[in-house]
């Protein structure tokens, strides 16, 4: 079969025709863009070749809740990856990793460091989930985290000491989304080798850089913290020129609490990514919702692009089920779950920003997976000083996730 030839950042890579345009394969894109942006050109094209042309990665659902890929041994006794096919999100936002792939709602830098790590299994002989393997793959994980740190660390520092420009200020948002990134996987790093010691899946004392990590990842966000705050990175806005006032973020509340009893269920909130599993005997009904986080200051003129994404794992037929995410602005006592006066965030065409899903092989979310909303300053209330509103996010599967930003309205003058 004629293939053709994929020029990817300086790394030649061979693609069938007939697959240019499938989620696989704009995700591939993805995670062998951002192995080289971490430095990882060589791992980059090992998971090309791997995939395109060797056929030992591949993407499937995982049975495991908290993982997100497999190795183990296929046919003639060559070793294998597996890829959670959550991992697919990155195709379902096309569009926004375009413009931001390192932003609030992209999980290329997790995903790209699980590829890291299941390639160390790749090497071993019968990898399983015990010391002798796992102590490799995680050592493996901890020191790439660190020189990930390390790279962006340098780029962060030789950036600060440039001069001020429009070019700055684009690079510097980039690092610090990365910078985001990297501190969130730092704390899964570290709760994954505190949980693999505790079940003997690692071997206990060992040597870890984890906390040097954290420490570098700490001074970069306080750093930068600083730079904002003396007004050179971002200017003021071009709304506040014209507008009387405008909301602003006054304080965040996580909603992923469960009543005793819901041992079926499980929840997780932050800011940008909502989780809820439901699973009983065979079936499992998970999903991943994620979004723009909003910006700390609304304008009555401003017209803000959002992407809402979902992603559902569905498995078994023995239970029916439904749910649904939403972005919208109510009351400030209003909690995700419940309404007063909502007002939506919409498309460009005036469909509000509602995804609904169901249990069930073969199902989609409606409207899309993926929808562009905005938040539309001049459909907020003008408001008064000292009033509130609130921006909430709700992710529903039979118990609710959810994340609310509470806004309060500042006099320009």
């Amino acid at each position: 079969m004629k293939t053709k030839l994929l020029v990817l950042l300086g790394l030649v890579l061979a693609t069938p025709l007939f697959a240019q345009n499938t989620r696989e394969i704009i995700t591939i894109r993805y995670l062998t863009r951002a192995l080289i942006r971490m430095g990882e050109p060589g791992i980059a094209k090992r998971l090309s070749e791997d995939y395109y042309k060797n056929k030992t990665v591949k993407f499937t659902f995982i049975k495991s809740a908290d993982g997100n890929a497999e190795t183990g041994t296929g046919l003639k006794g060559k070793n294998y990856i597996n890829l959670s096919d959550n991992m697919l999100a990155a195709a379902d936002m096309d569009k926004l990793l375009q413009e931001r792939p390192y932003g609030q709602s992209s999980n290329l830098i997790g995903d790209a460091l699980t590829v890291v790590h299941e390639y160390v299994h790749m090497d071993q002989t019968l990898p399983m989930n015990y010391p002798r393997w796992e102590d490799p793959a995680w050592q493996k994980t901890d020191k790439t985290l660190n020189n990930w740190v390390k790279k962006i660390e340098a780029e962060y520092n030789a950036l600060r000491n440039s001069p001020e420009s429009k070019e700055k200020t684009a690079k510097l948002t980039e690092l610090m989304d990365i910078i985001k990134k990297l501190q969130s996987e730092a704390v899964s790093v570290r709760n994954s080798i505190t949980a693999n010691v505790k079940n003997k899946s690692l071997s206990p004392n060992q040597r870890w850089l984890i906390d040097d990590t954290d420490k570098r990842l700490k001074a970069m966000v306080e750093s930068q913290k600083k730079y904002v705050a003396v007004g050179k990175m971002v200017p003021e806005s071009p709304s506040a020129k014209k507008d009387k006032g405008y909301w602003e973020i006054v304080s965040v509340q996580v909603f992923d609490k469960l009543n005793p009893g819901d041992n079926n269920y499980s929840l997780s909130a932050g800011d940008g990514t909502l989780k809820t599993n439901w699973k009983q005997n065979n079936d499992v009904f998970n999903i991943t919702a994620t979004y723009t986080a909003p910006p700390k200051k609304i304008y009555p003129s401003d017209k803000i692009p959002v992407t809402m994404s979902v992603s559902v794992t569905n498995s078994g037929d023995q239970y029916s089920g439904n749910g649904d995410f939403a972005l919208f602005f109510d009351k400030p006592d209003i909690d995700p779950g419940f309404v007063s006066a909502p007002i939506s965030l919409s498309t460009e065409k005036g469909v509000n920003g509602y995804i609904s899903f169901s249990h069930k092989a073969g199902s989609t979310p409606s409207p899309a997976a993926t929808m562009n909303v905005f938040i539309n300053g001049s459909s907020l209330p003008t408001g008064t000083k000292g009033a509130k509103i609130a921006l909430i996010a709700s992710l529903y599967n039979g118990r609710i996730a959810g994340y609310k930003y509470v806004y309060e309205w500042r006099d320009s003058w």
